[in-house]
């Protein structure tokens, strides 16, 4: 994947949330105590400018807690607040498919059915069940990985100029074969939904789904020309502790796959209708709604903590969202940010949890320190990661800026500030980086870590490093 605007699904796929945790409770603690314990541990985060956005905690059907961190605007000074809209991106996978298992309900379709039914003339679509786009088994390319995505993205586009964008290119593998995330899938889904409904996507949601659920501050960003009231702006981290605008899209591009917004009280009224069978049957939810390999009907669903949790996941540019449905306990944890950073899912979302559940989580070091600007310096240049990176073999240059270091890959700009003289801080991406130096003191190359995956990057021009 580039790591550009495309690479919106990379962390959602890898990174495995660690939280540091110091002890545990002997019970869940009391309303008080807990929302002191959240607000403790968001400060750091807050603080340091790695958190923006806003929360929602509820358990047994009551709110916890509510609030709204940092600002919905930075150029205008607008603080956030529970009423904030945010993009939703990947989010929205969970309504396609709870739209798609409805006309399965309603008798519109089965999910054996192929794609071909309602899209004769899609390639190969006689071989894809509607079975295969929810679970992300059909063998279409992503999308977001063609090599012109970025600039594709910033114009309009129907939902059938979408398709065609990746309809003629060759499977990856046999439908059904194996699994592999694909943005097109829901694409195509949406394309699906009209062509067996008549009305378009953003009707049906509106009659089906936000109706009845009574989500009257959600919606589809199909129009750019169209003002959202009280939208959040979408930024990407910058410098130690700053912001700086993402890059544009226009939100039609993820028609299907990410282009809602909402707020977190819509997102818990969506969570509440999804347990009265508002929206799904409830032998409907217990069919599809289980443990699989990863992204399942719009959710990753398995155990944290020692709990049952299913998860919906977004992250596009400029902004994140998680919206975390612990069912046997009854608990719901909603975070959503004006910041493209991993934060949010992190280590923030199962830390959350965790003081829930009664854990005190400890936050990680992101602060900056005093870091000499020669030992900076001794750091830029042009490194490559390995094979087994996620982009095999990509390159990138570390460049010195005042205080930090920025990592430049392709058109992704990542802030690295500094713990110690040979630690950094990934801003973007929750990551550890270690810088490797020879006997000498020749610098050599970086190990990364992103949870508890770790990858290692050579300093072009550098000796071969003999640390194991």
């Amino acid at each position: 994947m580039k790591r550009s605007l495309a690479w919106c699904a990379l962390p959602l796929m890898v990174a495995v949330a660690t939280i540091n945790l110091r002890g545990q409770t002997q019970s869940a603690p009391s309303e008080h105590d807990l929302r002191n314990r959240i607000g403790a541990y968001l400060a750091p985060f807050v603080d340091s400018g790695n958190f923006t956005g806003a929360v929602l905690i509820s358990r047994h059907g009551k709110v916890l807690l509510r609030g709204a961190y940092g600002l919905a605007n930075y150029e205008l000074g607008v603080p956030n607040s529970p009423r904030m809209r945010f993009h939703i991106a990947s989010v929205s996978k969970a309504f396609t498919a709870a739209a798609i298992l409805q006309l399965q309900e309603k008798g519109r379709l089965t999910l054996s059915d192929p794609a071909s039914r309602f899209l004769p003339d899609f390639p190969q679509g006689d071989k894809i069940q509607i079975e295969n786009l929810l679970t992300h088994t059909s063998g279409i390319r992503d999308i977001n990985d063609l090599a012109d995505y970025d600039d594709f993205a910033r114009s309009p586009h129907t939902l059938p100029e979408l398709v065609a964008k990746f309809a003629g290119l060759p499977l990856q593998f046999q439908p059904g074969a194996k699994y592999s995330y694909s943005n097109s899938n829901y694409n195509l889904l949406a394309l699906i939904l009209e062509r067996a409904t008549g009305e378009s996507y953003p009707d049906y949601l509106r009659r089906h789904i936000f109706g009845p659920a009574g989500m009257e501050e959600s919606g589809h960003d199909g129009d750019a020309a169209t003002l959202i009231p009280l939208a959040a702006t979408g930024y990407e981290p910058a410098g130690e502790k700053g912001y700086e605008n993402s890059p544009y899209i226009d939100w039609s591009t993820k028609t299907g796959n990410g282009s809602l917004y909402s707020t977190v009280d819509d997102l818990y009224r969506f969570d509440r209708a999804l347990n009265r069978e508002v929206i799904l049957k409830k032998a409907t939810c217990q069919a599809y709604f289980v443990e699989g390999k990863g992204n399942r009907y719009g959710w990753y669903i398995g155990s944290r903590l020692g709990h049952r949790v299913m998860s919906a996941k977004g992250r596009s540019p400029g902004f994140t969202a998680e919206l975390d449905r612990f069912t046997d306990d009854d608990l719901t944890i909603i975070l959503l940010s004006n910041s493209y950073s991993t934060v949010t899912q992190d280590p923030i979302a199962e830390a959350l949890a965790a003081i829930v559940f009664g854990q005190l989580p400890v936050p990680p070091p992101m602060h900056a320190v005093d870091v000499p600007q020669s030992a900076l310096a001794s750091y830029a240049g042009e490194y490559q990661y390995g094979p087994d990176y996620f982009a095999p073999n990509a390159k990138f240059t570390l460049i010195p800026q005042p205080g930090y270091l920025l990592l430049q890959l392709g058109n992704s700009r990542t802030p690295l500030v500094p713990l110690q003289p040979n630690e950094f801080f990934d801003r973007k991406f929750f990551g550890r980086v270690v810088m490797q130096k020879d006997n000498s003191g020749a610098v050599i190359g970086l190990k990364v870590r992103y949870g508890t995956t770790e990858f290692r990057a050579q300093r072009l021009g550098a000796r071969p490093a003999t640390e194991p």
